[in-house]
């Protein structure tokens, strides 16, 4: 009997004890609620000492989280500081399976060879920036941006795409310019947006769902793919561009092996978590009372829940996500700390007795109230472009965000939309390319591999920013104020 069915028959055991512990009636001071405290510490004992003590534990968190004394806003506080921290380690976890399968190359493939993206080189580079974009959706940028690499430079030789032309350039700078213009688009694994909502919360009491972030963040990306393919192909002009026969993309549907049943899984637990995230607010109008019920869970109910699957089902008798692996090569250790502190660091700035609110409040007010509702909204969105392109995502979106919920909260009520600002802030970091500092991953990465320049990425990158400002301004707050 193979290790795997061993603990899955273990973790049966250890539910179905659990499960008879919690049928138990109250006995003198033992309450129901203690009852269901002392089954899921023996469920976690059992689990603990018959499979492990990583996975195993987040079922206990799990159960912890649907006791109606604690939930899971309080769960997660206590085990990880704060749900945000929480829902970046199981969205971090639940993504990387999917990125060692060849579901980059598959969905690439997909995209620019469909006979849409045969037409001619135009519609090539269009589903080809429309492939990584949606990609970059729910996967994390620099996660993607490595993934992709090598097979970028497999259509560059299949398409005899040479260094140094225009259309090479023009393809690099744009896979970069999408990518990374993704992950403000969505907070599915994207640090930013995450951080941006949770500001808000802690500084409102208010909640920002997954849909709301997705209806503003999704139609401006979209807005600004097509205006960088129209600054592409009638300023940037390559002169190269019909060098490119699409036709000759198709050699690369032969090298994409079929999909495994291990990919279907990983896909089918991603859209249940997605479908977590986004369906509540779908039926809030229709069901409130499961609107908020699964709403109250917070946004990393649903990845642990997607991490806890992936680890109980097995594919050939093997798990279809290791522990180990996923812990150490998919979590971004580095950023999950910069967030923690960077919250910490948020709520010192924010708070009272430290006066930087009253101070802020008192220098910015004087300049905020002399501008209109659009002054304002330019205002902030342009010193975050500004800032990220030039220092670390997360450090702007902080910085950005506590001045921001500062100075708007303490406008007459009414006169801007807050939370619309603050989910502009988060899209507006991931609007980063002109610096290798702006996203050091992607841009180091993409001008040392010989297809574009440093020089280039700062001209068109900075024009790129110049057309985000526009149109967040514009219309991504527009958007953002009719669904917040």
């Amino acid at each position: 009997m193979s290790k795997s069915t061993k603990d899955t028959m273990f973790l049966v055991l250890a539910l179905a004890v659990g499960f008879a512990i919690n049928q138990l009636p109250p006995s003198g001071a033992l309450t129901k609620e203690g009852i269901s405290v002392l089954a899921v510490f023996v469920t976690s004992l059992m689990m603990w000492i018959t499979i492990s003590i990583d996975w195993p534990s987040m079922i206990s968190i799990l159960l912890l989280g649907f006791l109606p004394s604690f939930g899971f806003t309080s769960t997660f506080h206590g085990a990880f500081g704060n749900s945000t921290v929480a829902f970046l380690i199981f969205t971090f976890m639940l993504v990387y399976p999917l990125s060692q399968t060849s579901f980059v190359r598959r969905c690439t493939v997909s995209f620019i060879t469909n006979s849409f993206a045969r037409k001619g080189p135009w519609s090539f580079i269009t589903f080809l920036f429309a492939a990584v974009t949606f990609m970059g959706l729910f996967i994390s940028p620099s996660v993607l941006f490595v993934a992709f690499m090598p097979f970028l430079e497999d259509i560059f030789k299949v398409l005899e795409i040479k260094k140094g032309g225009k259309t090479g350039n023009l393809i690099m700078m744009g896979t970069a310019f999408c990518i990374s213009m993704s992950s403000g688009m969505t907070a599915i694994g994207h640090v930013w947006p995450t951080l941006a909502m949770g500001y808000y919360t802690a500084s409102t009491g208010k909640d920002i769902n997954q849909f709301q972030f997705m209806a503003m963040g999704i139609p401006t990306g979209i807005i600004l793919l097509i205006l960088l393919l129209l600054v592409f192909k009638y300023i940037y002009r390559p002169d190269d561009i019909n060098d490119i026969n699409p036709e000759k993309a198709m050699s690369l549907r032969g090298t994409i092996p079929a999909a495994t049943r291990k990919e279907v899984i990983i896909l089918a637990v991603m859209l249940l978590t997605v479908v977590l995230w986004v369906g509540p607010s779908l039926i809030k109008g229709m069901a409130p009372g499961m609107y908020k019920w699964i709403n109250g869970m917070t946004t990393a109910m649903p990845p642990l829940l997607g991490c806890i699957l992936l680890f109980v089902i097995t594919d050939h008798g093997q798990r279809i996500m290791n522990f180990k692996e996923a812990s150490t090569k998919g979590i971004l250790w580095a950023s999950i700390l910069m967030t923690g502190a960077a919250t910490m660091l948020g709520s010192a700035l924010t708070m009272d007795k430290m006066g930087i609110k009253t101070w802020l409040s008192q220098t910015l007010s004087p300049i905020a109230s002399g501008l209109p509702v659009i002054g304002l909204i330019l205002f902030f969105v342009t010193w975050c472009v500004l800032e990220t392109n030039f220092s670390s995502n997360i450090v702007t979106t902080t910085v950005v965000s506590a001045v921001a919920l500062t100075v708007l909260n303490a406008l007459p009520a009414g006169s801007v939309n807050v939370a619309a600002v603050i989910c502009l802030i988060g899209f507006g970091a991931a609007i980063c390319n002109m610096t290798p500092a702006g996203q050091s991953t992607i841009n180091t990465v993409a001008i040392g591999s010989g297809w574009t320049t440093t020089k280039d990425m700062f001209i068109w990158g900075g024009i790129f920013a110049v057309m985000a400002i526009l149109i967040m301004s514009f219309v991504g707050y527009n958007i953002a104020a009719l669904v917040m």
